[in-house]
Parts: C-alpha cells; structure tokens; sequence
C-alpha cells in the first residue's frame, strides 16, 4: 500500500511525491525496444505557490502542484525515447485548471505547436508535435486524471499527421497507473 493511500492523501506534499512516484512507469513496464532507462524514476514534494515559467510549458501550469515525478526510458541505438512527467495538484480543481492552460498553450500556438486528433485519455488529452522540422519526430501527448497530469512525450516517431500507435500505448498505461494513484 502507497504512503498516499494509507491516509495522508496525494493532495499533501509527501503523499504527492510518494503517488508521483507511483505512477511513473517502472523499466519492466515498457515496450521491449524502450527498456534503457536514462533518467531513473524520481520525484519529490513542490512548494505549491511557486511556479517557475519553462520556455515548453504554458505559464502557470505548475501553480498548486505539490509534488512531480519524472523518468525516461530509451532504446540502446539512442534513436527512440520516452520520457514521463506527472504533477501531483492539491486537488482535482487546480489539476482541471493546470489542465485547460496546456489545451490552450497546445491549441493556440501553430507557430510552435501541431494538434493530433487523437483518443481522449483520463478525463482528458491533447496530442501534439512541434512545427520545427528539427523536432519533427516528437510527440507529446498531456493527461488529465483526478488530481494528476501526465504528460508522455515519445521521441524516435517516423508518423507524422497522427498520433504514433507507441505513443498511444504509452499514454494508455500511463492513464492507467494515474487512475489507480487517484
């Protein structure tokens, strides 16, 4: 049984980080071409009134997060990649708002970003690539379930106007871990 499920909630700091933890895919778990791993999994608590802007996330998406968690997994040519992040919010609200800021930021910058019609994942998804021919074989698809967003991104990708089937997989066991944590 998780700290997050004995009681204290993942809504608080430690419980956070313990659910963050949770929910990041373990190297067994993985699709057998993508079992390097590069990035163990890992996560901690975050202070939830401090929200650092990142030049590739919309401005306050991480305001009420208590904890994250990330890991990346790799294939041994180095050609494919996939990296996992999860933010824990204080509660399924904030995740919903956290939420529409990256269906906007996705949505509204063509300059910057491509939607992929693709399945709704958790209680809700947006898929997309970046316009930049250097980046032309990313995908990245953002979650929203209970109080968690996760966010897959599938480096490696030869699809290019729709969502790639690894990443698809990647998102539904993703989804997945999340609503067991929730």
């Amino acid at each position: 049984m998780s700290f997050a499920l004995a009681g204290c909630g993942s809504g608080s700091k430690l419980g956070g980080a313990q659910a963050a933890e949770n929910i990041l895919p373990p190297r067994e778990g993985m699709p057998t071409e993508l079992r390097t791993v590069t990035d163990k999994p890992s996560s901690r608590a975050k202070a939830p009134k401090k929200c650092s802007v990142a030049p590739d996330k919309p401005s306050g998406w991480c305001k009420e997060a208590v904890a994250v968690g990330h890991a990346e997994y790799g294939s041994s040519d180095k050609n494919k990649s996939a990296r996992f992040e999860v933010v824990v919010y204080r509660s399924e609200y904030t995740a919903k708002k956290a939420f529409r800021k990256w269906e906007s930021y996705a949505q509204s910058s063509p300059t910057k970003y491509r939607t992929l019609k693709a399945e709704t994942f958790g209680s809700g998804s947006v898929a997309f690539v970046e316009v930049d021919p250097a980046y032309k074989d990313n995908q990245e698809l953002v979650i929203r379930e209970a109080n968690f967003i996760g966010t897959v991104r599938y480096d490696g990708s030869r699809v290019q106007n729709a969502v790639d089937p690894t990443l698809l997989k990647l998102s539904k066991m993703f989804t997945e871990r999340m609503r067991q944590e929730g």
